[in-house]
């Protein structure tokens, strides 16, 4: 059946009128009709087509990043899980770096470890030239020399886009024609403390400006590279004390300790008051139960009770390695590593135990810091993506068990590309972090807000009364993001668009409520970029 009869009928059939008056026109005037229709229907067909095709094209940016993501957080939990084995430097460096650059294979990637003398040392560069590897090893950091001795000299980022024409490279050309490279960006890697531990770099071999996800890949890398860094700092510092101090009662903070087969202190050396803050006159009054907290208590009581019945079949003391929780004076408490052994006199008989508890604080503190850089993001201290979902699942499982319904926000912000065109990334860094500030007082504290990516953000509203009280707290949080920026005196105003969904009216599932959210977003997003468009041709 063709088409224009089709339609020819279906206008027909839906007017009287327009059927009466048809009647009386000519075959020429019909088709006249026809036509004028066919051209009011055009730019609805068009916007439709149009509407279609950024609805599959954002489709498909939201999985890409989504595998985007996926791939960091792997590479992220490699690096983690080979600085918790305690992996040479060398090794886990090389996979950091190969690591990013997985993520963009057109780039080369380098770490370089700065000295106490400021000298820069190829810690890992796996695709570049020996050759240039070679020249700029052991060069001294400084203001102008290349994008990572500038870098490392001023504690921040330098981005070079062309290494032939920047004047910080002009001295090292003859190194540029060895490499290849006609981009080099240096992110510096420094520790908590703010000291400079040397630089993350990305080269490319074209002229190249750096993306929003560059940015977030370098600032990732780096901060990665700061925890295994100072992870193998630590690890190299304690064997160097080992090594010095072989008699552990001398070392600095190893406690030696010896218990009578009854369980009372015989000895303890002088070190356990620092790490305790107790005197050892006032620790040999003080039984174990007092020392340890009540948890650690029974995980030690459980030892000994194993301890004695080996004893009692005639079998030797057992070893014992633990980690205990002690209490100090202050009444703060600290983690120690126990390892624990039997004594014996020159006629092989037991006379007591030997113990040596080791200060666990600041490796706790490492894997703390470890576990919390898994979890969030490193520009703002949000939750991410990992995190969150983690949250959301829980969230669900509440509302279902409870009949409970929460809601789920995504946001993206309006108008940030053109802050970071113009005032450039570090202007735009400071922007997210104060929009990230302005959402966590925009909600409760049992909310969550995090970061999933570039200017995107999503917040969870648990146990929501009803969907007025979530679009209250929307309402909310676009009245807090359009007021002004204060960026070092620099005024900025942007805005945001929300998509909001509701369990349970909106879905079930984690995946249901996010697409609902993002139809939402985007459709606001439209909508108000319709009508920025339209004030502006007023």
């Amino acid at each position: 059946m063709k088409l224009w009869p089709v339609v020819w009928h279906g206008l027909l059939s839906i007017n009287p009128v327009f059927v009466y008056a048809s009647s009386s026109l000519s075959t020429d005037s019909v088709w006249l009709v026809l036509a004028v229709v066919a051209l009011c229907l055009l730019p609805a067909v068009v916007a439709f087509l149009i509407f279609v095709f950024r609805v599959n094209r954002r489709l498909k940016a939201i999985v890409m990043e989504g595998q985007r993501a996926a791939l960091m957080q792997q590479n992220r939990s490699r690096v983690l899980s080979m600085i918790v084995e305690q992996a040479p430097l060398q090794k886990v460096l090389d996979t950091l770096v190969e690591g990013a650059e997985q993520m963009d294979p057109s780039a080369s990637c380098t770490v370089l470890l700065l000295d106490e003398q400021g000298l820069l040392h190829v810690a890992s560069a796996p695709h570049l030239p020996e050759h240039y590897n070679a020249a700029i090893d052991g060069i001294a950091a400084g203001y102008g020399v290349g994008s990572c001795g500038t870098a490392a000299y001023l504690g921040q980022r330098v981005i070079v886009e062309d290494v032939r024409v920047h004047p910080y490279w002009q001295p090292y050309q003859a190194l540029v024609d060895i490499a290849g490279i006609r981009s080099c960006w240096s992110e510096p890697i420094k520790n908590r403390q703010g000291k400079v531990l040397g630089t993350f770099a990305i080269y490319h071999k074209e002229v190249t400006t750096p993306s929003e996800r560059d940015i977030q890949l370098i600032s990732e890398s780096a901060a990665l590279a700061e925890i295994v860094i100072e992870r193998s700092h630590a690890i190299e510092a304690l064997k160097r004390s080992e090594e010095r101090h072989r008699l552990l009662a001398d070392h600095a903070t190893d406690v030696i300790w010896t218990m009578d087969p009854n369980g009372h202190f015989t000895y303890i050396s002088p070190s356990a008051e620092k790490l305790t803050g107790f005197s050892v006159t006032e620790l040999m009054q003080q039984q174990m139960q007092q020392l340890v907290t009540p948890d650690s208590y029974a995980q030690v009581k459980l030892q000994m009770k194993k301890a004695a019945k080996a004893l009692q079949d005639g079998e030797s003391y057992p070893e014992y390695v633990g980690e205990v929780e002690q209490v100090c004076k202050d009444g703060r408490r600290v983690w120690s590593e126990v390892k624990v052994s039997g004594m014996y006199d020159a006629t092989g008989a037991f006379v007591g135990i030997l113990g040596v508890s080791r200060d666990l604080t600041e490796r706790r503190k490492i894997e703390e810091r470890m576990r919390y850089m898994a979890q969030h993001d490193t520009l703002t201290g949000l939750p991410n993506r990992t995190l969150f979902a983690d949250r959301l699942q829980k969230a669900l499982q509440y509302a279902v068990r409870h009949q409970k319904a929460l809601a789920l926000m995504l946001l993206d912000l309006n108008k940030f590309k053109p802050v970071n065109d113009t005032h450039g990334h570090a202007v735009g860094d400071l922007l997210l972090q104060q929009v990230a500030e302005r959402l966590l007082q925009a909600v409760r504290a049992s909310d969550t807000v995090a970061r999933i990516g570039g200017d995107e953000f999503i917040i969870l509203l648990p146990q929501v009364d009803e969907r007025q009280h979530a679009d209250l707290v929307a309402e909310k949080i676009q009245h807090a993001i359009a007021l002004p920026f204060d960026i070092h005196g620099l005024e900025i105003r942007i805005s945001c668009s929300i998509g909001l969904a509701c369990y349970p009216e909106d879905g079930d599932t984690d995946l249901l409520l996010s697409k609902v959210a993002d139809q939402r977003m985007y459709q606001q997003k439209t909508s108000a970029g319709a009508v920025q468009l339209h004030s502006s041709d007023r």
